[in-house]
């Protein structure tokens, strides 16, 4: 609550410095498989890239992603976390094979307070505001967010930011 605040007051600190993107997907990553038995986490990576960011904020929209993927596909075993150069950027994605969400509620996920429900009204349990809080850190770093998903075939989150420009 405290991030959307300073978020809609326009406080929101960031602490930008260069950073080698895939070292800290992997640590995350390592850290995340501690967290779940019922999911294995398969990363593919690129070539390592330095980001001109605030590594904790990004930091923390890939550990929400995640943690939603291992969440929301409570009956599959497999998420996939890749990394890809695409001209001057890092594309990020996790891809779960969960519950998914239905069209008309994609343009939905990243708003204030929205929430995904499963089937036969069961609710995961949040405050629908990692998404609108990812969404700002993503925006505010030069980057873009999205998502891709078919309701029951679970779901693929993917951001971008842009690569220092001395590495391109």
């Amino acid at each position: 609550m405290l991030d959307v605040t300073k978020i809609n007051s326009g406080r929101l600190q960031f602490n930008d410095r260069t950073f080698e993107f895939n070292s800290l997907v992997a640590e995350l990553v390592e850290d995340l498989q501690r967290t779940t038995q019922n999911h294995v986490l398969v990363t593919t990576y690129s070539d390592p890239v330095e980001i001109f960011a605030d590594e904790e904020r990004i930091g923390q929209v890939i550990t929400n992603l995640i943690t939603n993927a291992i969440k929301y596909s409570p009956g599959t075993g497999r998420i996939d976390i890749s990394t890809s150069v695409v001209g001057t950027e890092i594309r990020f994605c996790v891809k779960d094979y969960g519950i998914g969400i239905a069209k008309e509620n994609l343009s939905k996920v990243f708003e204030q307070f929205y929430r995904v429900t499963g089937d036969m009204q069961h609710t995961f349990p949040g405050l629908g505001l990692g998404l609108y809080i990812s969404a700002e850190i993503i925006r505010r770093a030069g980057g873009h967010i999205w998502v891709d998903s078919i309701e029951g075939q679970g779901a693929t989150f993917c951001f971008t930011l842009p690569i220092k420009k001395e590495m391109i």
